[in-house]
């Protein structure tokens, strides 16, 4: 197969991180697009692309068009491109892959399962790729660019995607939202962090292991009514975070009689 001519549309973290993995592949990204030129213009020259802030300018010659930019304004920027039988896909873990119908006859879905952050290495080799067609052509390409970054791709329709982007939510967004919790009650009595860092790392390590229900150990496992007490009487300056820690300690005790034992 020759090589491939992608354009990538958007130059916030997800596109610049799949910009730089093409370019350490050694996939011919030829164009960027952003509305924001100083960010486009810089992904452009990190990667040897060309650039434009015109969404009239975007080539046509390319063989592949990647829509990376956010969930917001995708449906807006689609119904500005008319590709025909390009192949033109989208990064969503929510939308639908239908929602590129309109712009050419070979659509699909190019999600990652992970967080990007700026200024983090990536190694797209140990992400999973989550990818969807409409098509066998844009099966044939969408599997060859997803085979070129990730040794793990799978195919999940639009619904399972969206299953799965809600689990990221809980274990990802939800768990780093709880770190930061820890950090602010921790800190307030100047108590390091990083106290807890082996037993954050352990407890990640615990995924790989079993059941993650006969996992949970606490204070809410055991039902011990004085610890969790106290815990909300530490709490009682923190009305919001003692909700939060009061709904997940009831969950907790419903899944621990629903299954008999945790």
């Amino acid at each position: 197969m020759q090589l491939l001519e992608i354009v990538i549309i958007g130059a916030g973290r997800l596109a610049t991180h799949l910009g730089l993995a093409f370019y350490k592949q050694g996939l011919n990204t030829v164009q960027v697009y952003n509305r924001t030129p100083e960010k486009g213009g810089r992904l452009a020259l990190r990667i040897g692309a060309s650039f434009t802030d015109n969404v009239h300018e975007i080539t046509l010659l390319a063989d592949i068009y990647i829509l990376a930019v956010s969930d917001s304004v995708l449906e807006e920027l689609a119904s500005k491109l008319r590709l025909k039988n390009k192949l033109v896909i989208h990064t969503s873990g929510t939308v639908e892959m239908n929602i590129l119908a309109p712009v050419s006859s070979n659509i699909g879905v190019f999600y990652p399962v992970q967080t990007f952050s700026p200024n983090r290495r990536i190694d797209f080799q140990k992400i999973p790729i989550c990818i969807e067609w409409n098509s066998t052509t844009a099966q044939e390409l969408l599997t060859t660019l997803a085979e070129k970054l990730s040794k793990s791709v799978f195919h999940l329709t639009s619904d399972q995607r969206r299953i799965l982007h809600l689990g990221a939510v809980f274990s990802s967004n939800f768990t780093n939202f709880m770190y930061a919790v820890t950090e602010e009650l921790l800190l307030a009595h100047e108590i390091p962090f990083e106290l807890l860092e082996p037993l954050i790392l352990q407890t990640a390590r615990n995924v790989k292991h079993g059941n993650l229900l006969q996992c949970q150990t606490g204070p809410a496992v055991r039902g011990d009514i004085k610890v969790l007490d106290k815990h909300r009487e530490l709490l009682s300056d923190h009305p919001d975070y003692l909700e939060i820690y009061n709904l997940i300690t009831e969950n907790i005790i419903k899944l621990k009689f629903l299954h008999g034992k945790l």
